[in-house]
């Protein structure tokens, strides 16, 4: 038993669309929030805000910003739980030496990706995120399509929400107990030449041709280049 990944395109429809952008954003703030006063606390007093005072410091949080308590909790919990792994690698590299270590970055709107991290919980329906045919239900979101090319294996653990800079959305579906099927332990050992002309010769002989993927992507180019032109000539 191990744990896996499933990840799918999603579909939110434009009101889970604008409920997504208002989680993106407040984990975004609640992120930079905590990481601001930690970052004030250690250079005022040496010291830090651990997780645990990070999350009870959250409700008093929410009562100044009204706006937070519309944000599933637990995309907002998992934000600081990020935190606190990015603060403690700070640490980490700070006591072993390494001065120049600089303080875990503020994030932007302007990332490449925005996601949050939303975790599995039993309700009286079964669970807070499940699974019914080509939808999944989300906290706050509730039914979302999305395209579910295979089976979904185990127990489902958490769920991490993307957007990408293009627009799309994804979901990666976190699950445990799931079946892995293992390779059988053999004492087979091979060697490996890699080349220029060919990719790679096996110690047994066998050759592996060179993929030219650069090649490839060259004459897709100069094809792209020519309808280009012929359009400017136009």
């Amino acid at each position: 038993m191990a744990e896996k990944s499933f990840k799918f395109r999603l579909y939110p429809n434009s009101e889970q669309q604008i409920q997504l952008a208002k989680t993106f954003g407040s984990c975004r703030f609640v992120y930079n929030n905590y990481l601001a006063k930690r970052i004030e606390l250690y250079k005022s007093e040496q010291k830090s805000m651990n997780y645990n005072a990070c999350s009870a410091d959250l409700t008093n949080l929410k009562q100044e910003n009204i706006w937070l308590k519309e944000i599933d909790k637990f995309a907002l919990q998992n934000s600081l739980k990020d935190l606190d792994r990015a603060y403690q690698n700070f640490f980490r590299e700070v006591k072993n030496g390494n001065k120049d270590q600089g303080f875990p970055k503020f994030k932007s709107k302007h990332d490449y990706e925005c996601s949050y991290r939303t975790s599995f919980t039993k309700t009286t329906a079964g669970g807070n995120i499940r699974i019914d045919c080509n939808k999944i239900q989300l906290p706050k979101l509730g039914s979302v399509r999305f395209a579910k090319s295979r089976d979904i294996q185990g127990r489902i653990l958490n769920c991490t929400i993307t957007k990408t800079c293009s627009g799309k959305y994804f979901v990666s579906i976190c699950c445990t107990d799931v079946e892995i099927e293992r390779f059988e332990n053999n004492s087979n050992i091979v060697g490996l030449d890699l080349g220029i002309k060919e990719f790679a010769i096996t110690s047994y002989g066998e050759i592996i041709n060179n993929p030219k993927y650069l090649s490839k992507l060259e004459n897709k180019l100069k094809k792209e280049q020519r309808k280009l032109s012929k359009k400017k000539k136009r």
